[in-house]
């Protein structure tokens, strides 16, 4: 009889030790899955940077780029820099200009910061009436302090120029162009 409840308690004792250890598995699956969520909803929460309006081209006679960003993410985003790189658009001459910004202030959820970028080289062209296509190329790093994250967003933008002293529409450069840009920043040593 007493082999009998051995045998009895060693089934039992399996049975056990198997059910906590799916007990223990399937706690561990649920604590994955949880940090997974909250890292997912922390990265979706993060600050991004989108165009307020359209980046447009202001004053006929000495063209200026105003780039206004809204930030649309949920946090605010600390300590944005931007570096700015003009370019032709044929890719055959060095830059027109390289200029790198600095914003001290926080920028919290739909608040917006304004980029302008101007050249003089850009002037003289449009004192002549006619300035050829160019691309825009933006880069943005910035922080979300919540998170303690660094952030960075490249942005490709042409503007078609001038002719005639009508100044002509920016968009956003398409896929090939950019793989163009890309290859002349590196042909010229340019890092972003």
């Amino acid at each position: 009889m007493i082999k009998k409840k051995n045998k009895l308690t060693r089934y039992t004792t399996m049975i056990a030790t198997v059910a906590s250890t799916v007990l223990a598995i399937t706690a561990l699956i649920t604590v994955y899955i949880t940090i997974s969520a909250w890292k997912e909803e922390r990265e979706a929460n993060r600050p991004y940077f989108t165009f307020q309006d359209s980046p447009e081209v202001v004053d006929h006679e000495s063209p200026e780029f105003e780039i206004k960003f809204t930030n649309v993410g949920e946090h605010p985003a600390i300590g944005l820099w931007s570096k700015s790189i003009v370019i032709n658009a044929d890719l055959k001459t060095k830059p027109i200009a390289i200029n790198e910004y600095a914003l001290v202030n926080d920028i919290p959820k739909n608040a917006s910061a304004t980029l302008v970028i101007e050249s003089d080289i850009l002037k003289k062209q449009a004192a002549e009436g006619t300035v050829p296509p160019i691309f825009v190329v933006i880069v943005l790093r910035y922080e979300d302090p919540i998170i303690d994250e660094q952030f960075e967003q490249v942005l490709y933008i042409k503007w078609n120029g001038m002719e005639d002293g009508k100044l002509l529409v920016t968009t956003h450069a398409e896929e090939e162009e950019k793989q163009k840009i890309n290859n002349y920043l590196k042909r010229h040593k340019i890092n972003l």
